[in-house]
């Protein structure tokens, strides 16, 4: 937790400190675009406590294999090296193993999310270059987070939604002509510690587990 802080302290201490350069060489052109992307993530090893009838009980440990998603956004840039976009995201990640101490329970499941973002990005565009550095934060609404875990036939599911969580944007944007843009970045967000109630299979919750996943994307970019 006090690595994911400074992570966001030194981004956020980055942004406002490139925010101070001449408004001169932030200039370009105004206008929409939209993005699809691609991304591996990653999420660490949490804690979780069961209570219900899925019988797993309390201090328990998953890990996840690397993670998948795709996503997409909607934006407007101002021209004055600042934009802001909508976007969505879903992501997914494997269940390597689910443990209490060294007895394995459980190997098969997923975590997964679909979120929807509000960003806010400064962009840091320069006269003659085809490279547009950014940085950004963005304020994400959970539509639906869910931890399936599945041994022989049964499924068993825990899943909530209306959480809030905030992430970090950084990466670089290179023109491939005047409308199209390949798009790269890392982004770090940040849900903490969610509490999901029983969904299929089950009865009862889950407690404690972390989401805070870090992810690297790939995207192609439509400028308008």
């Amino acid at each position: 937790m006090q690595y994911t802080h400074k992570i966001l302290c030194s981004a956020l201490t980055g942004i406002l400190t490139a925010s101070a350069m001449s408004a001169s060489a932030q200039e370009e052109p105004a206008g929409f675009y939209v993005t699809a992307y691609v991304q591996a993530s990653r999420l660490n090893s949490t804690s979780v406590d069961e209570t219900g009838t899925a019988g797993f009980g309390r201090g328990l440990k998953a890990d996840f294999d690397l993670g998948l998603g795709l996503g997409g956004d909607f934006g407007y840039r101002y021209g004055n090296g600042w934009a802001a976009e909508i976007e969505w995201n879903y992501r997914r990640h494997d269940l390597d193993s689910l443990s209490a101490g060294r007895a394995l329970r459980v190997d098969e499941g997923d975590f997964a999310s679909n979120v929807f973002f509000v960003n806010g990005l400064r962009r840091f565009a320069r006269p003659g270059s085809n490279w547009t550095p950014y940085a950004g934060l963005g304020l994400g609404w959970v539509q639906e987070i869910d931890f399936d875990l599945n041994s022989g036939p049964i499924e068993r599911a825990w899943s909530t939604q209306g959480e809030f969580g905030a992430q970090l944007v950084g990466g670089a944007e290179l023109s491939l002509g005047d409308h199209w843009r390949l798009t790269a970045d890392v982004r770090l967000l940040r849900l903490g510690e969610i509490e999901l109630p029983a969904e299929e299979g089950v009865t009862g919750r889950l407690a404690k587990p972390e989401y805070n996943p870090l992810s690297f994307q790939i995207g192609l970019r439509r400028s308008f």
